[in-house]
């Protein structure tokens, strides 16, 4: 790839790009309508699984396009914006939530916002002029101001990431500005699954050797290679057994189809191309079957896919009918036992996943909470979003829904966290003060979750600081009063209880 690189994966990247920033505004617009909808979760799912996909895009375009592999670090530095800009659009929606009085005219003029910021000639002055309509007049409401503050932070985010895709545009030039140097977005492996996995596929692997030894079955290296691909490769499906039903019946209705095909036609034709034309109808009418019924799209594609193994073409032809049937059974007991295998080793539960995940990201954003965080503002985000993906496939609703919302409520607190820690005062009261806001979040949340009585208790202490610090005399108490009704706004997620677990404290 490096030798002779290609320029369709940069090309899909930059492609993909653009089509996140549109993509973003409709994330917006779907968002900061104060209604309750499933379309909400099922689109900021699908958009941190986007982002996250178009990382894997730029590791391929760094190996394959050489202008893109100098600019690795501005494409890094777009996907952490990206993700900021996603991380904005929900911060901003928990206050339009819990914002008591917004300005009447606020949706007409988010609408026009999104609207000027779709247009590819759209600059700051332009923004500044539609910003100007809902700024806040009155000094004493802190909610307005935080808004307005949060709102413009959007735009400059939004706008900086079009500047950059704009340079990606241009031929690369000596001198050319770069951005700040950003590590690449963070992944996460649940070690705990992937030992279980790993023991899995190692108990099956041994079983399988032992009976191959002992009976010295001539097939055995077909059954157990299948055993091992079906350990490995279904592992990470989110109902493997089904998954090896599927690849079972396919293995099945090969035998019957290659056993007619082989010794019913093949040994009547002698030149290849007598061969191509028999086997490119069945083909293409395979594929067409695919296409037609997306239920059984998987089934078909297995079909497609081991036709050619179980065939087994040779130049010369074989047809001997003892090989031919010990090869395909001992393909079918590789593969049935590999789902014993799962079904005595079963997979975790997605709930189970949701919780260990969950408690995970309640460890890292304690440690956030300290001096020093081992992790930087944009890795913790990142990370988030890696581990927040990792149930995208899950068919446990309560689950994804629940780890969504820990990760939205981590996230948005981080935020918060990291601009109360930048905030500078000589006031000392006022710094007791942020000092205290930080002090109760890691007093109402640990590993193991948070009691609802100490959650009530830290949105109620919260409320009554920034009501109070709302009338301060000076600007920078009221600007603090805006953080911490941000950090209220954030919190009070945890408060929606997941269907069928209203009486349960929030899972460990």
């Amino acid at each position: 790839m490096m030798l002779l690189p290609s320029t369709s994966d940069g090309e899909a990247l930059l492609t993909s790009l653009r089509r996140m920033q549109s993509r973003l505004l409709e994330h917006a617009e779907l968002l900061w309508q104060t209604e309750q909808t499933p379309q909400i979760r099922t689109s900021h799912e699908g958009l941190i699984g986007q982002i996250l996909t178009m990382n894997l895009l730029r590791i391929q375009a760094f190996w394959s396009h050489y202008r893109l592999r100098q600019h690795n670090n501005v494409l890094n530095f777009i996907l952490h914006r990206q993700l900021r800009i996603t991380s904005v659009i929900t911060n901003l929606r928990r206050m339009l939530v819990n914002w008591p009085s917004p300005p009447e005219n606020l949706p007409a003029v988010l609408n026009r916002l999104l609207t000027a910021l779709q247009e590819p000639d759209c600059d700051k002055y332009q923004i500044a002029k539609i910003l100007q309509k809902i700024a806040p007049h009155d000094e004493f409401d802190y909610r307005h101001r935080a808004f307005w503050l949060r709102l413009r932070h959007f735009c400059w985010l939004y706008l900086q990431v079009n500047r950059w895709l704009a340079q990606l545009d241009k031929e690369p030039e000596s001198g050319m500005l770069l951005p700040p140097a950003v590590t690449s977005l963070a992944r996460h492996t649940d070690t705990y699954e992937a030992a279980y996995n790993g023991l899995r596929t190692f108990v099956c692997i041994v079983i399988g050797c032992a009976f191959w030894i002992n009976t010295q079955w001539s097939s055995g290296a077909a059954a157990l290679s299948l055993a091992a691909v079906s350990c490995v490769l279904y592992s990470a499906t989110p109902s493997p057994t089904d998954s090896i039903a599927t690849l079972v019946k396919a293995i099945i209705l090969l035998s019957i189809g290659c056993f007619i095909l082989k010794f019913g036609v093949m040994v009547q034709i002698d030149d290849f191309w007598q061969f191509a034309v028999v086997l490119f109808p069945i083909l293409i009418t395979m594929q067409m079957m695919k296409l037609q019924h997306p239920a059984y799209a998987s089934l078909w594609g297995q079909l497609i896919v081991f036709m050619g193994s179980f065939l087994s073409v040779t130049n010369p032809p074989s047809y001997d009918y003892q090989e031919f049937l010990n090869d395909n059974i001992g393909k079918l007991v590789g593969v049935m036992l590999a789902g014993v295998a799962f079904q005595i080793l079963r997979p975790s539960s997605d709930k189970r996943k949701s919780r260990r995940i969950v408690r995970m990201l309640r460890r890292d954003f304690i440690d956030q909470l300290s001096a020093h965080p081992q992790q930087s503002q944009n890795q913790f985000e990142s990370l988030i979003y890696h581990r927040v993906n990792q149930l995208n496939l899950s068919k446990d609703q309560p689950a994804r829904l629940w780890l969504l919302r820990w990760g939205m409520v981590l996230l948005n607190c981080s935020h918060v966290v990291w601009q109360l820690r930048d905030w500078q005062t000589t006031s000392a009261p006022l710094s007791a003060v942020r000092d205290v806001c930080i002090h109760c979040l890691k007093g109402c949340m640990t590993e193991k979750g948070i009691q609802p009585s100490s959650l009530q208790a830290t949105l109620q202490e919260l409320q009554r600081m920034s009501a109070i610090l709302g009338q301060y005399p000076d600007a920078t108490g009221r600007e603090l009063a805006g953080l911490i009704w941000r950090l209220y706004c954030s919190l009070t997620q945890l408060q929606m209880a997941v269907p069928g677990e209203e009486s349960k404290v929030a899972p460990a």
